[in-house]
């Protein structure tokens, strides 16, 4: 997959992260008292039940939505704050994120939502996420990538402790030479800018994931595994040449939506859209796929949209 992380710098030098939203069922877990209070400690858990970008509960909560123009995608282009929004997305609210494009650099748009600090390492990531296979208005065709991830900046080329954890960056058309629907999953130990190199490990899945999917990551002893709706796509501890892919320091967290280039536009402007539905971080703790969802259960429950106690 040759793919430049050239306009990552960027993204990562204002401090890239992107908060995690959603939903699921509320049935409550049956685990005892005790250890639902115990597991609320080191985690973080968010509904996106928020009014709008402006809503101070949202701000409050250490996330912002990018503005600034720079990667990752088309050179030229900026991230919109207008593309960010907390609409009910099939019966649930949510996170969605919208791009843009008429074809043109100056024409495009991306959008990005942050969580503002470096804090998210070891331990299981958990989103419930609306891929979309078509526009929402406009032609398709748009080599568009839709994704979560966790990344810290790079501070220089093949800088030793750089770590990203791609849980997913879906290409509904393709592209980084896939023709057709591909979700990639990436584990990346460093990089240098230009000429693109870097080191890391990836796994694809071609086909199509158009509609919700539960994604989990559980990164702990060595490993970084990857799964989509309870099935593990990908399980990571070193590349093709032995580089550890296993992160070295604490990253943010990320809710991107960006154009890898112009080169599938078929005409005219067409708008896309992913939405995030809930988001949960457990730190330092390996959750089944199953587990992660009773926690968020419990969370929904209880009537709890916002928990941040990651510290503790």
């Amino acid at each position: 997959m040759a793919r430049s992380r050239k306009l990552r710098i960027t993204a990562a030098a204002v401090v890239l992260a992107a908060l995690a939203a959603g939903s699921i069922s509320t049935t409550a877990s049956a685990r005892p008292v005790a250890e639902q209070k115990a597991a609320a400690c080191g985690a973080f858990f968010d509904d996106f039940n928020y009014s709008s970008r402006t809503d101070p509960n949202f701000t409050g909560h250490d996330c912002s939505v990018r503005t600034s123009a720079g990667g990752p995608g088309v050179g030229g282009a900026t991230c919109a704050a207008s593309n960010v929004s907390f609409p009910v997305v099939d019966g649930q609210k949510s996170l969605q994120l919208r791009a843009s494009t008429n074809g043109t650099p100056g024409g495009t748009t991306h959008a990005q939502v942050q969580q503002n600090r470096e804090r998210f390492f070891a331990g299981t990531y958990a989103t419930r996420f609306k891929f979309s296979d078509t526009p929402v208005s406009g032609g398709d065709g748009d080599i568009v990538n839709q994704t979560f991830y966790a990344i810290s900046p790079l501070d220089y080329d093949w800088e030793p402790t750089y770590s990203e954890l791609d849980f997913s960056e879906y290409l509904p058309n393709g592209g980084w030479g896939e023709t057709g629907p591909t979700d990639f999953v990436t584990s990346w130990n460093t990089y240098q800018v230009e000429p693109f190199d870097g080191w890391r490990k990836t796994d694809a899945m071609r086909r199509s994931f158009n509609g919700w999917h539960t994604l989990v990551t559980t990164v702990a002893d060595g490993h970084v595994k990857y799964y989509i709706d309870g099935g593990l796509v990908g399980d990571h501890t070193v590349d093709d040449q032995g580089h550890n892919v296993y992160p070295r320091r604490p990253m943010t967290l990320n809710y991107n939506q960006w154009f890898i280039d112009l080169t599938g536009h078929p005409g005219g402007t067409n708008v896309w859209a992913q939405s995030a539905d809930w988001g949960y971080y457990a730190k330092d703790e390996v959750l089944t796929p199953a587990a992660a969802t009773a926690r968020v259960n419990e969370y929904r429950f209880a009537g709890t949209t916002h928990a941040d106690t990651i510290s503790c």
